[in-house]
């Protein structure tokens, strides 16, 4: 199971990078923020992160720390495996509850839907905690993203 970063940080901006916030480009409009001096929790620190720039945002979250050490990073959009899925009326009852947009269907697993927080000011692991509470969902988890180095 992977756990939220206090250090690193995926941001995507609004337009382009803040001058003042130091980040390494990753590809697809993604950038990771390292904090250099980490002293809370991923929550916290995220909440400081958001406070501070979160206007200039698009998307920010923590990056995720797999038992081994291996980051993923989070793009901004949500997969949602259900037992079974919400079809014509019901989808859009689903995003208002959650506060999301539908992105679209898994065309191999038509039980997985993606799909992309409206409100970019909640926490995204918060948002998937509450998704997995839910009985009618087999797995939400972010869409990430890995990077690979050669040595």
């Amino acid at each position: 199971m992977a756990i939220p970063s206090t250090e690193f940080f995926v941001v995507k901006p609004k337009a382009g990078l803040p001058a003042t916030l130091p980040a390494e480009a990753v590809g697809s409009g993604l950038f990771v923020f390292r904090n250099p001096t980490p002293s809370a929790g991923p929550r916290q620190e995220w909440d400081r992160l958001m406070r501070e720039y979160g206007d200039m945002l698009e998307f920010a979250a923590p990056v995720m720390v797999d038992s081994k050490g291996r980051q993923m990073l989070p793009t901004g959009k949500i997969v949602v495996q259900f037992r079974n899925p919400p079809l014509g009326e019901a989808l859009p009852g689903f995003e208002k509850t959650y506060g999301l947009r539908y992105l679209k269907t898994n065309e191999f697993i038509p039980q997985q839907l993606s799909f992309e927080a409206l409100d970019k000011k909640i926490y995204p692991p918060d948002l998937i905690a509450r998704l997995n509470s839910n009985a009618d969902i087999e797995l939400a988890s972010p869409e990430t993203m890995s990077l690979y180095s050669r040595g």
